[in-house]
């Protein structure tokens, strides 16, 4: 890679351009209503493998290991397009698995799982933080990891584990022995969730990735930026389509968006995604070893992810009649919106934690 610096402006624009062509709004609706354009599909797989040969999935991780070296702010980019696409693609694990193999994997894990998670070969889903730990001191483990996202589609499993006295993830094949993967139903038709059971699943030193409270952070504070930037993106999206709408649809002879109440409602929405791109960006700028790091990621996810729910649920009563129906894309974000308002702590969650963050300083 050259030294200079990537132009962030020119990758957003980059990743928008890529899935306006291969994930159209269309697409997005024929995948939520028909699932998975019938076929029942975990992820759009044609997508995928051309996200990965673009090198999306090689973004953060290190150029050693074949990937781009590039930080939180070009991830953030790539979760921003992806909410605003409302692409079904298991991304978020990719993300936040390079990030804890790259600080606290061994050479031998580095080796290993980096390549296939830069060209995309391995499909990661990564449990969080505070998730219940496995026993995993033994030759074999048995135990299991609820709502784990992107299970049912993902060829590795990172579940939240101790082993020798330390906690950290334990690194398991989805297709190893003894493990089994029940798929639930989400609101979001974009994203799949899965409960992990293992039953006696054979497990060495080599499996298990220990982690200290500073990774622990770290891959914290990936997860919180991209899930602030996919429902930013989509807070920005569910607006703009929505605001066409309303260009278009007339009542008494006018377009609705004439209207001086709807202006009014539309204007406070554009207000607050500048405000929260503003926190997102400042967050996202961050040094990672910065002490106020984590909490400004914490603060922009919470925001975030509500916001785009309260936009989103309006933009459905922008629409009129029709936001109800499949046809229009409101209902994508809104689901969308709600899902990521839980992940990785719902918004009690997380402002319990920012308060314990305020305290300790």
């Amino acid at each position: 890679m050259s030294d200079e610096p990537m132009d962030l402006g020119v990758l957003a624009e980059s990743l928008a351009e890529v899935l306006a062509a291969e994930w159209p709004r269309d697409k997005a609706i024929a995948w939520a209503r028909d699932g998975g354009g019938g076929s029942g599909g975990l992820f759009a797989t044609d997508l995928w493998v051309a996200m990965a040969g673009l090198g999306w999935t090689a973004l953060t991780v290190p150029e050693i290991r074949g990937g781009l070296g590039l930080g939180v702010d070009a991830a953030l980019r790539l979760h921003i397009a992806l909410g605003a696409a409302v692409v079904p693609a298991p991304m978020l694990g990719t993300t936040l698995a390079s990030e804890l193999v790259a600080r606290a994997g061994t050479d031998a894990q580095a080796a290993t799982l980096l390549p296939g998670l830069a060209d995309g070969t391995i499909r990661a889903a990564l449990a969080p933080v505070d998730d219940a730990q496995l026993a995993a001191d033994g030759a074999t483990v048995s135990g299991l990891a609820a709502d784990l996202l992107d299970a049912p589609g993902a060829t590795h499993l990172f579940m939240r584990a101790g082993r020798g006295g330390q906690a950290g993830w334990l690194v398991v094949p989805a297709d190893g022995a003894g493990v089994a993967i029940e798929r639930f139903a989400l609101v979001d038709p974009s994203r799949t969730l899965g409960t992990v059971t293992l039953a006696d699943t054979p497990v060495s030193d080599s499996d298990f990735i220990a982690a200290s409270p500073a990774v622990e952070a770290a891959v914290t504070r990936a997860a919180m930026l991209a899930l602030a930037g996919d429902a930013q993106g989509g807070g920005e999206a569910v607006l703009a389509a929505t605001i066409d709408y309303m260009k278009g649809r007339e009542q008494f002879g006018v377009p609705i968006g004439s209207f001086q109440a709807l202006k009014h409602r539309v204007a406070d929405h554009h207000t607050a995604l500048a405000a929260s791109r503003e926190l997102l960006d400042h967050a996202a700028a961050l040094a990672p070893n910065d002490p106020q790091a984590l909490l400004y990621a914490l603060s922009a996810k919470q925001h975030a992810t509500r916001m785009t729910a309260e936009i989103a649920r309006d933009c459905v009563q922008l629409h009129g009649g029709v936001g109800f129906t499949a046809e229009y894309v409101p209902h994508l974000y809104l689901k969308r919106a709600k899902v990521n308002e839980c992940l990785w702590g719902t918004r009690a969650a997380v402002l319990d934690r920012i308060a314990n963050l305020l305290e300790a300083a």
